[in-house]
């Protein structure tokens, strides 16, 4: 009679219990008030570590996190510890289950709500929190064996509509990471595919840098043999002289020039991708980083390479114009050493008056042709309709070169053509000086109103800045060039 009803008050325990686990299994949060200090405690363990990191309840799940976060690597794993002593106390007291599934949710929310770890809250779902939940249900099982109670269906749905509850969320988070990396991966395709043909382009530059790398012993020894033809030249020969390192000097300018503006072009292009691609994948940069994916460099090596080839072929232009400035002079020297010479034996200065006056001829018809194309307005563009300057600024500076040549006695045979040039040094210095610069920066601030990218019109502001009229108005042509898609 004893046993029958200590199994009675057993029975009616148990279906107590179990209702209220199912309440409170109902939904994401529990149906009664949350206690401020829930007895039991929070666990946690890192992927990588062997420790268990236990806190007590009422430092909360994150104290238990922080720990196990400190020990080892992401993802981490909780579960709460119920505050009962063993499987048979779990329908011993209702407050105490409450207190349980109260804290369980506590756990999964902190993974789910504050750290929002994708993997960790699959590990707290699949871990120690299922294990306990499975072993007091197993010992639920063995009770209702041994006194069937219709509860144990209640049990089952309870558990069932936890578990849905808590899946989810981990299902939508799960989605919205791969549909984040998904668009990433946009971003990287779009942008390789807009660099596929710079990548051609900097291949036929670097290619062309090489050939004309290659040439430098060659530039070197014509120089040298002109330099040896001037030292044995005799009086008559050496206005031919002079016309060969000038024709030497303008050909070396002329391939660097046209390397120059091509490796000007194709950096302001490289730097407009890189900004449109910063740009672009400036939102996806977090779930990048929460995957330890780097955000590839994909301008700045070739931007470096083309920096350096560009400093090499101006650096190489002004060495030329050294050597052959030092030339002429030499040649000037040489001119009066042997008219001093040979004195006056009338025959030879007729036949010298003769060659001079045909040089003389051949100059100034020369500097008309400079004289007039200065006096031309420079070109303007098709669509924008702005100045092009570099063509100017490379006859401005040819010009301002010759002022040496110039500055001899009256007696030279150039004399007549500077004469058509002379009135025009102070003027081509001036504007070298100022003319160029203001119209440079002119034109730079129309495209800037113009909504063209900043980059190229930056390399060209920072090449004004910096003295190099020549460079910024080949940047900035390229700059105008680029704008009208020429």
């Amino acid at each position: 009679m004893i046993r029958r009803k200590r199994s009675s008050r057993r029975t009616a325990i148990l279906v107590a219990a179990v209702a209220v686990l199912a309440l409170g299994a109902m939904a994401t949060g529990c149906l009664w008030p949350r206690e401020e200090h829930a007895p039991g405690r929070f666990c946690a363990q890192a992927d990588t570590s062997t420790l268990e990191h236990c806190v007590d309840a009422s430092e909360g799940p994150g104290s238990a996190w922080s720990k196990a976060e400190e020990d080892g690597e992401l993802p981490i794993q909780m579960w709460a510890l119920p505050p009962f002593s063993g499987p048979d106390a779990f329908v011993a007291s209702e407050a105490e289950l409450r207190a349980w599934f109260d804290n369980v949710d506590r756990a999964v929310a902190y993974v789910r709500d504050e750290e929002k770890h994708a993997e960790s809250l699959r590990a707290t779902l699949d871990g120690e929190l299922l294990g306990l939940l499975l072993t007091h249900r197993r010992h639920q099982k063995e009770i209702l064996d041994e006194e069937p109670v219709r509860a144990a269906d209640n049990f089952t749905r309870a558990m069932a509509d936890k578990a849905r509850a808590e899946e989810e969320p981990l299902a939508a988070a799960l989605a919205a990471d791969k549909q984040a990396l998904a668009a990433a991966h946009a971003v990287f395709d779009e942008a390789r595919r807009d660099a596929a043909p710079l990548q051609s382009r900097y291949a036929a530059v670097a290619a062309r840098f090489a050939d004309y790398r290659a040439t430098e012993a060659a530039e070197t020894a014509a120089y040298a043999a002109l330099s040896a033809e001037a030292s044995r030249s005799d009086i008559d020969a050496l206005d031919g002289a002079e016309e060969a390192v000038l024709a030497a000097a303008r050909e070396a300018s002329r391939a660097p020039n046209e390397l120059a503006a091509e490796i000007m072009t194709l950096s302001a292009e490289l730097q407009a991708l890189a900004v449109s691609f910063e740009e672009a994948i400036a939102p996806h940069k977090e779930v990048l980083a929460t995957h330890g994916a780097v955000v590839p460099d994909m301008t700045s090596g070739a931007l470096r390479s083309l920096g350096t080839m560009l400093g090499y072929a101006q650096r190489r232009v002004a060495r030329s114009d050294a050597t052959a400035t030092a030339l002429l002079g030499g040649i000037a020297l040489r001119r009066e050493a042997l008219r001093v010479l040979q004195g006056d034996e009338g025959a030879r200065e007729a036949v010298a008056r003769s060659r001079s006056r045909r040089a003389s001829e051949r100059f100034r018809e020369g500097a008309r042709g400079r004289a007039a194309a200065l006096s031309a307005a420079p070109p303007v563009s098709e669509k924008l309709g702005l100045p092009l300057l570099a063509e100017r600024c490379g006859e401005l500076l040819a010009l301002v070169q010759m002022r040496p040549l110039c500055e001899a006695a009256g007696s030279s045979w150039r004399e007549a053509g500077c004469a058509e040039l002379r009135g025009r040094f102070d003027g081509a210095e001036e504007e070298l000086r100022t003319g160029l610069p203001r119209k440079i920066a002119a034109g730079l601030s129309a495209l800037r109103e113009r909504g063209m990218a900043a980059a190229a019109l930056d390399a060209a502001q920072a090449r004004l800045d910096a003295g190099d009229v020549k460079g910024a108005a080949i940047a900035y042509d390229a700059a105008v060039r680029g704008a009208e898609g020429t």
